[in-house]
């Protein structure tokens, strides 16, 4: 997660989710344990499908909206995963910045269809999402606990359930990213250069120099 913080601003971006990762183990309605991973191509399908504004939240409290993907929130699918920039005004979005308390972003979803298997070495069930509706992305703080690990270097922690939103079931997937990157904040404001991670995260990506 890269935080930029202005006078009266916080510009937020990084990734969402970083596709075809198994999340932590969770555990389905009847009890059974099972891991999921989002199937590269499916955030993409849904942004093109989605009618509706992708709302931005805080903390997944849809009375905290943010703002949406028509106003100050992008969202794109890389080849790593679901990418997410945001320039928030919110008060206490910049509060919780200065104190360094947010730690990534998350998301929530309908789950429309999916494939599963069983992972004999492990002695567990994947399921592999291949289409889903992207109901909202969050900015998360320190008070919430990811189902999926960061794309990034150290943050890691247990796993979070499923809530209702509305009428429909939507899981709720956090993948924090690294709470220990630098904030600047300068009257100028001028972006952390983070070109010394690079290294680090093509090697845990296990891409070649």
């Amino acid at each position: 997660m890269k935080i930029t913080i202005r006078a009266d601003s916080v510009e937020i971006e990084g990734y969402v989710n970083a596709v075809g990762r198994d999340s932590r183990r969770m555990t389905d309605e009847y009890g059974n344990d099972f891991v999921e991973q989002i199937q590269p191509g499916t955030f993409a399908l849904a942004l093109s499908k989605r009618t509706e504004p992708i709302q931005i939240l805080l903390n997944h409290n849809k009375t905290r909206v943010l703002g949406d993907n028509t106003t100050n929130l992008t969202l794109e699918e890389d080849s790593i995963g679901l990418h997410a920039g945001a320039t928030i005004t919110d008060p206490e979005v910049i509060e919780l910045a200065r104190s360094g308390k947010l730690v990534g972003w998350s998301f929530g979803f309908k789950q429309l269809d999916c494939r599963r298997t069983y992972d004999y070495d492990n002695h567990i069930e994947r399921s592999v999402v291949t289409e889903l509706d992207l109901i909202e992305v969050s900015i998360i703080d320190d008070t919430k606990l990811p189902c999926y690990a960061g794309t990034s270097i150290h943050s890691r922690a247990e796993e979070i359930s499923t809530r209702a939103m509305d009428s429909d079931v939507i899981r709720i997937i956090d993948d924090v990213q690294h709470r220990a990157e630098h904030i600047e904040e300068k009257p100028d404001i001028k972006p952390v250069d983070y070109s010394r991670y690079h290294d680090t995260l093509k090697k845990l990506r296990g891409e070649k120099e």
